[in-house]
This record gives structure tokens, sequence and C-alpha cells, in this order.
């Protein structure tokens, strides 16, 4: 959707904002510095509007710290540790108790990956480790899940749905793909778009219509705690679906998880429903550091399907630092949200 290249600093010295007012770019680089650690807390919230009715389907809360362990002219190391996860489900506590078990147990596995110069992610170095791990931990959540609900495999059969929460490890490219914090944070790197407003009319990668809002430019985006050389990007895009695909986008999600038993009677049902053009909308609020860390990131999506809406919120805030800056002095602040 972007095209970005962007040099907010050099090696050497900090560009001020003003300095480089005249370029027509923002460009969207990493310049971390060995031993550099961020400390972030990531919210991924998903509700359900019926009528002015919301429905809280989940919130989960991670906190997590980012450390680089090696920086050269080619790239990064960096391990995502961890630290401390909250599950909830509304008042479905059988599943809050299970999810949050399941999420104490991955987070005894940390993720290492590596970066191109930019800060784009390429590998995930401990990716064999995380694969057998993650295999160890879904088996353990579909052991409490179906023991706890002895007729849910009639269904929702055990193997179909165990399956599914498996697809996201099948390789290093979908495990980052399914990696909300880590796309949140890294997805942008690497890119470039210009300062100021632009907007266009286009198709997505399905044909679908699309109307995209774009804004980048400086500023500081923490108040308290920025600096004058931060930038920001700003994405509003809104992607209108046709009925004809909402139906048989329903009726495949239906049936990769539900029984046969019951997804004969389950598809007549939706063949006799009246369907309406969907939208999907795209809030994008990217907010950086002048060094190119993540600052506040947050991610909503929209979607309005047959006059009901599901909103998913991706936020992720930091609340720690600790970095070098080229000049050599060293910085340490944390924040308390």
């Amino acid at each position: 959707m972007f095209s970005l290249l962007f040099t907010v600093m050099s090696m050497a010295q900090v560009m001020s904002a003003q300095e480089v007012s005249q370029d027509s770019t923002v460009n969207i680089i990493a310049y971390f510095c060995k031993n550099d650690t961020l400390e972030y807390v990531h919210h991924d919230y998903e509700a359900r509007v019926n009528n002015n009715d919301t429905v809280v389907k989940h919130h989960l809360i991670e906190h997590f710290q980012l450390i680089v362990r090696d920086s050269t002219s080619n790239g990064y190391e960096i391990e995502s540790i961890p630290l401390k996860t909250e599950v909830y489900f509304g008042k479905d506590t059988l599943m809050t108790n299970i999810t949050q078990g399941l999420m104490e147990k991955l987070g005894d596995m940390s993720t290492i990956f590596t970066t191109d110069e930019y800060g784009s992610i390429q590998h995930i170095k401990n990716w064999k480790e995380i694969k057998n791990f993650s295999r160890t931990v879904i088996k353990a959540f579909c052991d409490s899940l179906y023991a706890a609900c002895p007729h849910l495999d009639e269904m929702m059969p055990r193997a179909r749905f165990e399956a599914q929460m498996s697809m996201q490890f099948t390789s290093e490219k979908t495990y980052i793909e399914n990696s909300d914090d880590l796309q949140l944070l890294f997805s942008m790197y690497g890119r470039s778009i210009d300062i100021g407003k632009s907007e266009s009319d286009d198709v997505d990668e399905n044909g679908y219509p699309q109307h995209t809002i774009i804004i980048g430019g400086y500023g500081k985006v923490d108040q308290e705690y920025g600096f004058d050389d931060d930038f920001f990007l700003q994405a509003e895009i809104k992607t209108t679906i046709p009925k004809e695909d909402v139906k048989e986008h329903v009726k495949n999600t239906i049936n990769m998880v539900v029984g046969d038993k019951y997804a004969g009677n389950i598809n007549e049902d939706f063949d006799k429903m009246e369907y309406q053009d969907a939208t999907v909308t795209s809030i994008e609020d990217y907010n950086y550091f002048y060094n190119g860390w993540p600052c506040e990131m947050e991610h909503t999506k929209i979607t309005d399907m047959m006059g009901i809406k599901t909103i998913e919120i991706n936020k992720a805030t930091w609340t720690y630092r600790a970095w070098g800056v080229f000049t050599g002095a060293a910085e340490t602040e944390s924040v308390n949200l």
C-alpha cells in the first residue's frame, strides 16, 4: 500500500525536523543500538455491536520486553520476552481460565528474530523450538477445553479445531503474520509515505473497491516523553465487499470448524438469508520516536456485516525505554500506564 524510504537521522548526527522539512516523504527506518531495551503493553480486543448492544468477545493484555541482542550494518537481532499476560472472555469464565493457562504456558517461550537494515522482520532464529513448543501447548489447551466441554467435539470436532489453531505455526512466515504484536510494531519498516494528506480510490488484492486516506508527518508523538523529530503515519482504508462474497465467506468460516452433522442445517439457514454488501474500515495510527522505535501503535478494524459490527483493536504502547543515542549518551525512562 505504501512505498517507503526515509532518513530521519544520519549515523553521526540527528537531523532536525526543520532541516528535512523540504523533503516530500516520511520514511520509516530503524536506528536501533545494541542493548536497546523497550517494554510495551499490547491490547488485543474484540467486541460485537448489535443494535447498540456491545458484547466483548475477548480482551488480551500482554506485557513484553524487546532487547536488541546485536546490531550490524545489515540489520538487527532482537529478542521478544513475554512478561505478563491477562485474558478476559467476558462472562465466559471457563474460556477465560483455559486461555489464561495457555497464555501463561506460551509466556515461557521468547521469540528471537532478525531484521534487515531498515527494521523489517526477516527470520525467526528459534523457529524450530517455537514450533515444537506450540504443538505441546495447543494440545494441552485442547485437552482442557474438550475435557471441560465433553459435547463440544460433536459440534466442533477437536481435530478440525486443533488444525485451525496449528495453522499459525506452519511456517516462519505464517507465524510472523499471525503475531499481532510483532506485526503492529515492525510491519511498516522499510516503507515511505508522502508528507501531508493523500487520498485515493483503488481495488484491494481481491478486486474489492477501496478508498484510502493517508496522512504522514513530523511531530512530538508523546507530548511528555517525546522529541521534536518524532514522526507519525495515519491511514483510513475502507473496503466494500459485495454480498455474494459475504455469503461465501460466512459459509466457509462455519464449515472450517463445525461438524458435518450440523453443517448441512447451518448452511441451509445461511442460504435462506438476505445478504447485503459489507464494509471493512481499517484505521491505522503509527507513532515513532526520532530513532525509529515505535512509541504508540494502534490498528482498529471495523467490519459491518449484515447490520452487525465487529470491532477489533490492536494497540501497543511503550512503558519503559533504555537506549543509547548516536552521540553516545544514554537515556532510560519509564512511564506508568
